[in-house]
């Protein structure tokens, strides 16, 4: 989602319960001054506050059942805390050899040979050798996706010594070996995530998205895609961390203790600008498993474009604000390096960021390319729009391009 200008809501909007100021929905007749207010009614950031006295006042009821089809527990690789396994990095991490980097070099002199574009890469134009180490590496990526953890980082690429043409095109060829079908953002298949709010304005794109300032974001899963994929090209100063947290075990957290969130996000009447139809924000899949569809930022007024979303009903806003602090509760925070891959399931992790400063020395960048999932479970009504062709034509070298 995208828009100009980053608003900050109200100190005041954080500090109290009373704060939040939740009313009922308003008909069209309000003023530009009250529309304009308006974007603060349900703020971006979630309160901490308001969450920790809800849970100490919180009386788990008798009645306290779960919505149909939704397990008692998922019991999966899937579930896991972050805070345990940022100590047992050999379970998701992975470090390129000299041997791998020597074929990922080959590969991409091959490619060149080829004289054709990146839109034409895959397995077969950017050949590794079925018989490699790297190739059995990088091939069990989708299977740990699905099947494990949910994420997998891969370390050591020589970024600096290559050009910005090449960092793509070997992007674009790794990720080939995790799947075969590439997601566009709006014609683009790669965005960068850099700090561009302060570069000169004729360079500055018209819209300005939120992975291209240097602020946070709170936990979310992006949109109607399987596989999110990063590439570190330079890192800040300060802060950046990448957040990433188990859907599972969020959800086992709710099913044990807060029930009452759980009806909430599986009610199908969660609507905004772009699902006025309205769904749910998890859904119940496979053997007793559990994805989400979850994002707040279509239900705040984070933007001043957005001053026309509605401030959400008090149990709504609740609900998100407890995805958020309860996925924080049990994240792996991942201090991304130069040159690190990181490859996500984007339905069964939501991820996350810090925010970061910048230096003359050091710069955050990221290049994001979107991926399918073809051996993700969804539910049959998620089938059609997370399965539709969306591969982009433009591989963008900077974010001002």
């Amino acid at each position: 989602m995208s828009a100009a200008v980053v608003a900050t809501p109200p100190a005041a909007l954080h500090d109290t319960f009373q704060g939040l100021r939740i009313k009922p929905a308003r008909n069209d007749t309000y003023d530009a001054e009250e529309k304009k207010r308006r974007i603060f009614d349900t703020p971006y950031e979630p309160n901490l506050k308001w969450w920790t006295s809800n849970q100490a006042a919180y009386v788990k009821p008798e009645n306290d059942l779960l919505p149909d089809g939704f397990p008692n527990q998922v019991v999966s690789n899937s579930v896991w805390d972050g805070k345990v396994l940022i100590n047992q990095p050999e379970k998701w991490l992975y470090r390129f050899t000299e041997e791998d980097i020597k074929l990922i070099n080959e590969a991409y002199n091959h490619f060149q040979s080829l004289s054709i574009s990146n839109n034409e890469i895959d397995k077969t134009t950017f050949p590794i050798g079925d018989d490699t180490n790297l190739y059995k590496n990088l091939t069990q990526i989708t299977h740990e996706l699905n099947h494990g953890l949910g994420f997998r980082v891969l370390r050591g690429l020589p970024v600096d010594e290559w050009s910005r043409a090449k960092q793509i095109s070997i992007f674009a060829g790794i990720s080939a070996y995790v799947s075969s079908k590439r997601i566009s953002n709006k014609g683009d298949n790669i965005v960068h995530l850099r700090d561009i709010t302060n570069i000169e304005a004729d360079k500055r794109p018209p819209i300005v998205v939120k992975g291209q300032t240097n602020g946070n974001q709170v936990f979310h899963n992006d949109g109607s895609l399987g596989i999110i994929s990063l590439f570190t090209l330079g890192v800040a100063e300060t802060g950046g961390l990448s957040q990433l947290s188990s859907v599972a075990q969020t959800y086992n957290e709710f099913a044990k203790n807060r029930r009452d969130i759980v009806r909430e996000l599986a009610k199908p009447d969660w609507k905004n600008r772009y699902q006025p139809e309205g769904r749910r924000l998890i859904h119940p899949v496979g053997d007793n498993q559990v994805i989400s569809v979850y994002s707040r930022r279509p239900y705040f007024g984070f933007y001043g474009a957005d001053e026309d979303v509605e401030p959400l009903p008090k149990e709504k806003h609740l609900a998100l604000d407890a995805v958020h602090f309860t996925a924080e509760k049990y994240s792996i925070d991942l201090d991304l390096q130069k040159g690190d891959l990181e490859y996500v399931n984007n339905v069964t992790v939501y991820h996350a960021r810090t925010s970061s400063e910048d230096s003359e020395k050091n710069q955050r960048h990221l290049i994001r390319l979107w991926l399918d999932n073809e051996e993700q479970t969804l539910p049959d009504n998620l089938v059609g729009e997370f399965r539709a062709p969306r591969e982009g034509k433009r591989w963008p070298e900077e974010a001002w391009d």
